[in-house]
């Protein structure tokens, strides 16, 4: 009796699970983020089906939403460039966003966040100190601290729109986007607007690591739609944290025949294919050495980058260095080890919560940043050109402008603006007629702080390296001025300071004219000046 019990006892079990593996496990691979409704000022435009009523010989188009900084953002236009030239649909663009930037959304929150930056709706809901959506989102004490502008502002479109055929229309009115689209003076139905986003949804792509050619099927029954109902459910609102692994090809993309594909984010290329076609490759090929790479439209500020060429010794005459100081802090797992050993000794290393650890320089012991400084001195040394690291390690040869100025500095941080600039000339001197590959540097930090000020962080970089130079002096010179874009007209409002936002793009305008440039730690910057022209 026993063992007919257990026989019974074990047939149940494998019953079981037997259902579970028809019924449950193969539900669980259907699950995930769905397409969500978007909503735009109370209408609803859900993921259109792939073919839609309008006249196919109308004009097609093609936009995104903007995130992140100048580079991420010019990445997402090349990709338009590329996907435009691809479909043969024009371009929406959306302006380009300067300063207090966000970083990579979901697309309905990368949606929202784009229709709040529309200034005059918000500039108005400010004013009347009324708080809603749009407030939440972009803060009124902030409002001054960005600015949007053309694309064609910043960068010349003419060339590629005259070389390849591509249309662009410039979204600068207002910011609506799909049945709302501010671009085009006409009435868009829902149909008509196809929402695509494989960082998103990854219904509109294939995914990351395989692309399965059969589409598995599997057929549902009410058990297993009440088992997806109340139990899984959860899983499918889980809120995207990261970019989801998926790719849309070529071919699915040419299967879209909308009228409007409004992409979410673009700033990736990889998640984005089109064909290797020869006008393809050679639009990549133009994108990486001479076309739509360099941000010199605005006259003025051009200009000001020439000045400032101009004194460091000319184009190709000078290097940049750019010290990103608080990522390397923050991600350098050396800079808590730093901490540690400076406060309790080599011998006293202890764990710290890493919210404990320190986030800035200001953070560090005095021990810490100059092991930090020392340890970024080295890797310059192993990464700048090697003619330059072996110039900057030889003593500077006696009887010259250089040596002697620094002699008389007897070793110590030259800090008057009248030293400064003949330290600048000596450097200048130094490089163009008795030793070319001696570096001159023009340096960048996200401190802001000239390096000469801070002889407790900067101190081990400015003994090894003399002749660096900073925004800081070119402005107590009188080369670069707090008004230059006074006199552009298109910078119009009185209440944002245009220098001080635009002084990135400044800095790249000067940064792509130099012998070479170093970066610590690295950002799509880097990627960015690797395409500037190098003639």
């Amino acid at each position: 009796m026993i063992r007919i019990q257990r026989l019974i006892y074990y047939i149940c079990i494998l019953l079981f699970f037997g259902f579970i593996s028809f019924t449950i496990l193969p539900s669980l691979k259907v699950v995930g983020p769905t397409p969500s409704p978007v909503e735009v000022n109370d209408v609803v435009i859900e993921v259109p089906p792939k073919k839609s009523n309008y006249d196919p010989n109308e004009e097609k188009y093609l936009s995104w939403f903007p995130h992140s900084d100048f580079p991420e953002q010019q990445e997402a236009f090349r990709n338009g460039l590329r996907l435009a030239l691809e479909t043969k649909r024009t371009i929406i663009a959306p302006m380009l966003r300067i300063n207090n930037i966000y970083p990579w959304m979901p697309f309905e929150e990368l949606a929202k966040r784009y229709e709040a930056q529309d200034k005059s709706k918000l500039r108005e809901a400010c004013e009347k100190k009324t708080t809603d959506w749009r407030t939440e989102l972009e803060g009124c004490d902030t409002i001054n601290d960005w600015f949007e502008i053309p694309w064609s502002s910043i960068m010349d479109l003419k060339t590629i729109k005259r070389e390849y055929g591509i249309r662009i229309i410039e979204r600068t009115n207002g910011h609506g986007w799909g049945i709302h689209e501010s671009a085009l003076q006409e009435k868009i139905r829902p149909e008509d607007v196809a929402i695509v986003d494989v960082m998103t949804y990854k219904e509109n792509g294939t995914n990351w690591e395989r692309i399965d050619t059969e589409k598995q099927e599997i057929k549902e029954n009410k058990f297993t739609s009440w088992i997806q109902q109340n139990f899984l459910a959860a899983r499918t609102e889980e809120k995207l944290t990261e970019p989801l692994k998926y790719v849309l090809t070529e071919d699915k993309l040419m299967e879209i025949d909308a009228k409007i594909i409004q992409f979410g984010a673009l700033s990736s290329a990889a998640r984005y294919a089109t064909s290797t076609s020869e006008i393809q490759l050679d639009l990549r090929k133009a994108m990486m050495k001479s076309r739509f790479n360099v941000p010199n439209q605005l006259t003025t500020m051009t200009k000001q980058a020439n000045d400032i060429v101009t004194a460091l010794g000319g184009k190709f005459q000078y290097s940049t260095l750019i010290l990103n100081l608080s990522k390397l802090v923050a991600l350098d797992a050396r800079a808590g080890t730093i901490q540690n050993l400076s406060v309790d000794g080599p011998n006293n290393i202890k764990k710290v919560n890493i919210d404990e650890q320190p986030n800035s320089m200001e953070g560090l012991t005095q021990d810490a940043k100059n092991e930090l400084m020392e340890a970024v001195v080295l890797e310059i040394f192993g990464d700048i050109p090697i003619n330059q690291a072996i110039s900057a390690a030889m003593p500077i040869k006696p009887e010259t402008k250089l040596s002697e100025l620094l002699k008389r500095g007897a070793g110590k941080t030259i800090k008057s603006t009248t030293e400064r600039r003949e330290l600048l000339d000596a450097c200048v001197d130094y490089h163009k007629n008795v030793e070319t590959r001696y570096p001159v540097y023009y340096l960048m930090n996200d401190m802001g702080v000239a390096p000469e000020t801070r002889p407790d962080i900067f101190e081990p970089l400015t003994k090894m390296f003399p002749c660096i130079f900073s925004t800081a002096d070119m402005k107590k010179w009188g080369i670069q001025s707090d008004t230059w874009a006074n006199d552009e007209l298109q910078l119009d409002d009185p209440n944002v300071n245009y220098e001080k936002l635009l002084q990135p793009l400044l800095d790249i305008l000067i940064a792509g004219k130099g012998y070479s440039f170093f970066e610590i730690p690295t950002t799509p910057l880097t990627r960015f000046l690797n395409w500037s022209p190098k003639a």
